[in-house]
């Protein structure tokens, strides 16, 4: 008996469309349990990088806070350092004001430059040898008219003068400070003005001396002076703590 061409051929279509539907829905299940394990691996990163960004917000709200913390100590710190600073800047511009009042430092600035020296002329028999000469007094006359006149530091042939630097004589050679010195005397004033000098009562003396007895008297003006500091013992009598 002989099947028909058309059933033969209608069996194997059907195993064929039943095996691709079979194939079909094996991979829709796979498919659907591996996105479920997907979805219940993933949940356990979520849930991890959740709490993660959540402990990183903390952090950042923590160091915010120290930040705030740092800058406010800061400001407190700087307000301090500021009134320590105005403090210490007070009493140094007071030390440098007694420093240099005491002769401690070396100065330089604008002031009046004097030189005396003896006279060269020919001492007449009959006259005092002593008025053609330069003597201690003399150099105590000028220096005076100086500081009247301004002054706000003196040196005689480089040698500091302060409140307590002697001007004396030696027999015939003039102390300043306890040294010895040696004509022409050459006595710088820083801060002397020309014309306060000038006008003073020992300056027009000196200016009679010159033309009477010759005496060695010339003043200038310079913009420049330099006073060497003080190297003498200075004694201290009395002080009391700041």
């Amino acid at each position: 008996m002989k099947v028909p061409r058309f059933v033969r051929d209608s069996v194997p279509r059907q195993w064929s469309l039943a095996l691709v539907l079979g194939l079909a829905g094996f991979l829709i299940v796979t498919a659907a349990f591996s996105a479920s394990d997907i979805r219940r691996a993933e949940q356990p990163r979520r849930a991890q990088l959740a709490a993660l960004i959540q402990w990183r917000r903390g952090q950042v709200r923590e160091l915010d806070g120290a930040v705030r913390d740092l800058r406010a100590r800061v400001a407190r710190v700087q307000a301090a350092a500021a009134r320590r600073s105005d403090a210490v800047a007070s009493r140094s511009q007071r030390l440098s004001r007694l420093t240099t009042e005491a002769g401690a430092a070396a100065l330089q600035g604008p002031g009046l430059e004097v030189r005396l020296s003896d006279s060269t002329r020919t001492v007449p028999k009959s006259a005092d040898a002593g008025v053609y000469k330069i003597h201690d007094r003399d150099l105590q006359l000028v220096v005076n008219a100086l500081f009247a006149a301004g002054a706000e530091a003196v040196s005689v042939n480089d040698v500091r003068l302060v409140a307590t630097s002697p001007i004396r004589a030696a027999g015939e050679t003039i102390v300043v400070s306890f040294r010895p010195l040696s004509p022409p005397y050459v006595v710088k004033a820083i801060g002397a003005r020309l014309a306060g000098f000038q006008a003073s009562r020992e300056a027009q003396l000196f200016a009679r001396w010159h033309e009477v007895f010759g005496l060695g008297f010339r003043v200038s003006q310079n913009d420049r002076l330099e006073v060497p500091a003080f190297t003498g013992r200075m004694a201290v009598s009395s002080a009391q703590p700041e």
